[in-house]
C-alpha cells in the first residue's frame, strides 16, 4: 500500500490505518449516535432494550458484510461486492451511521476494474471506519446495559 491516499478529498495515511488506541473515545466526535439512541424512546418497561438489540445486529452483520466486500474485491466480483456494499449502506444509513453508508455507496458505484487502487483505499477505509464505530458502539452497549439493570 501506498504511504497516502486520497478518498473524498480526504487524505488516509499508512499511520492512520494502523492506528489502534486503547481509548473507547476514539473519533466520537465523528459518529453521530443521535439516530439510533432516538430509538431508545420506543422502549417499554419490561421489554428488550430495542437499543442493544440494534448494536448487537449490527456488529454481528457488519463485519459479514465487511468481509463479503473484501472476498469479492479480491474475486473481482462486482455483482457481490455491489450487493454486500448496498446492504451494509442500507443498515448503516437506517442507524444513523453516515460515514459507513457514504463508503458503501462510493463501493457501489465503483469502476472497479480502473480503480483498483481506489477499491482498496475504499475498502480499507471501510474496514477502519467500522472499528472505529464498533468501540463506540460498544461503549454505548456496556452503558445501557449498566443503565438498565439499575
Amino acid at each position: 500500500m501506498q504511504n497516502q491516499i486520497t478518498v473524498n478529498q480526504v487524505t488516509i495515511t499508512r499511520a492512520i490505518l494502523e492506528h489502534r488506541s486503547s481509548s473507547s473515545q476514539i473519533g466520537t466526535e465523528e459518529i453521530d449516535l443521535s439516530g439510533l439512541t432516538s430509538l431508545a424512546e420506543l422502549k417499554s418497561i419490561g421489554e428488550p432494550d430495542l437499543v442493544v438489540e440494534l448494536i448487537d445486529l449490527y456488529l454481528k452483520d457488519g463485519p459479514e458484510r465487511i468481509q463479503k466486500i473484501k472476498t469479492a474485491a479480491a474475486r473481482a466480483d462486482a455483482t457481490d461486492l455491489r450487493q454486500a456494499a448496498h446492504t451494509l449502506k442500507g443498515s448503516s444509513a437506517s442507524l444513523g451511521f453516515h460515514q459507513i453508508s457514504e463508503i458503501c455507496e462510493q463501493l457501489e458505484r465503483l469502476d472497479w476494474r480502473d480503480s483498483h487502487h481506489r477499491l482498496d483505499a475504499l475498502t480499507e477505509l471501510l474496514q477502519y471506519k467500522f472499528t472505529r464505530l464498533r468501540e463506540v458502539l460498544l461503549d454505548l452497549r456496556r452503558s445501557r446495559l449498566a443503565n438498565n439493570n439499575r
